[in-house]
């Protein structure tokens, strides 16, 4: 007989934002490894609350699905993404005594707070091991986003994620930066590190789509692309001022800016006239269209802001690497992408202090393109090896071996 596993998240398919897909992913994986998958999930889409998604129920690609009513809530707005939280916990805690038996359960971290339900998954499905699937750290990205405006009741919410997080069984974060976080909650679950894979996986280091590539940087010799969300948690000042230190010495670098986002608008408001080696370029909407955008760079531009170390790793990050790029990550020295830079030689790292040294490598690879061609080489090779879907979903299915047959977990 199969091992049952159940899902809870919030968004599934046929959403394509990245936690939905990386979720529906995982359990399609699962699914095709042997186990029996069932998710519990919301009924709308998350950028298009007023859109229901149907049918309620239904089997995908092997995976049950039951979809939870949610209001129209719009997403965007952190009350009603707040309300659309505590609906949907307390929704699947009614329904919990009723889902039938499953050996484990697993949990996103969307919506956020999910973790409120763990408690009474303890007590109605005492023998079934509890995972989490971190992607995102409540209240520590409210907290670092409000800041001490709400201290008083990040207190109350840390207080009761230690309770929370004390009752799992296994705490699967995307990073070494957010295992420290998680640690300091005091918790005995298992620890493991299954970062998200990138949704288009070349089986060969792909060559520039030239059409996209000029479009977006126009003739430069070296590219650098930004594609995906500029929100709270990004920065983009020492790339700005990065791409002003190579115009002023006609370095033949160009950069692109690609995505969306709430500060989005407000990187576009600080290029001028005089930034002619800035574009911008939109969201697009195919693997296919990503997977020509994607190629047109050289390098690709991450960031995070470094108080948002271990809170949230952004998944854009992988993406680069799988399709063999080499990357230029703005943010600590303590964050996981720091890290993996560094120990796989994937690329640079730039801070505010380091920005002309960064400029002269830049210039160098300008000249003598053959310069980067090891780096991409090990971005693919390690992609491949350490962070790809088939990998990553390989050592999700072991876990789960090893926590439902293991009582000392």
């Amino acid at each position: 007989m199969k091992n049952k596993v159940l899902v809870f998240n919030h968004i599934f398919w046929p959403d394509k934002i990245n936690t939905a897909r990386h979720i529906s992913e995982l359990t399609e994986e699962l699914v095709a490894r042997g186990w029996d998958v069932t998710a519990i999930i919301g009924n709308r889409y998350y950028g298009s609350p007023k859109e229901k998604i149907k049918p309620e129920k239904g089997i995908w690609n092997g995976v049950k699905y039951c979809r939870t009513y949610i209001p129209p809530f719009d997403q965007k707005k952190d009350i009603q993404r707040l309300v659309t939280s505590l609906w949907l916990v307390f929704s699947w805690i009614v329904k919990l005594p009723f889902i039938g038996k499953f050996d484990a359960i697993i949990i996103g971290t969307n919506p956020p707070f999910v973790y409120f339900i763990v408690p009474f998954i303890r007590l109605f499905k005492r023998k079934t091991k509890i995972l989490m699937w971190g992607f995102d750290l409540y209240p520590e990205a409210i907290l670092v986003s409000k800041g001490k405006s709400i201290g008083f009741f990040s207190k109350i919410l840390k207080g009761v994620a230690k309770y929370c997080y004390q009752r799992l069984d296994v705490i699967v974060d995307i990073g070494p930066c957010m295992r420290t976080i998680y640690r300091e909650y005091q918790h005995s679950a298992k620890e493991a590190t299954l970062p998200p894979w990138s949704f288009v996986e070349p089986d060969i280091l792909l060559t520039p789509h030239l059409e996209t590539r000029k479009q977006l940087f126009k003739e430069a010799k070296l590219t650098l692309l930004y594609t995906g969300t500029i929100g709270n948690a990004h920065e983009f000042d020492n790339f700005l001022q990065l791409a002003r230190v190579l115009k002023n010495r006609n370095a033949s670098v160009g950069f692109c800016f690609a995505g969306f986002g709430n500060r989005f608008d407000d990187l576009k408001s600080q290029v001028n006239e005089e930034d002619t080696n800035i574009s911008f370029g939109g969201f697009v909407e195919t693997d296919e269209e990503l997977e020509q955008r994607l190629s047109s760079a050289d390098l690709m531009l991450i960031s995070l802001k470094k108080e948002w170390t271990g809170i949230s790793v952004p998944s854009k990050y992988f993406s680069a690497i799988a399709i063999g790029k080499a990357v230029l990550f703005s943010g600590s020295e303590d964050s996981a992408l720091s890290i993996w830079t560094r120990d796989f030689e994937l690329g640079f790292q730039i801070q505010d202090n380091t920005i002309n040294d960064v400029a002269d490598i830049l210039c160098e690879i300008a000249n003598d393109p053959d310069m980067i061609s090891k780096i991409k080489e090990n971005s693919f090779k390690s992609y491949k090896e350490v962070f790809s879907k088939k990998v990553i979903c390989d050592k999700w299915s072991i876990l789960l071996e090893e926590a439902i047959n293991n009582n000392n977990f």
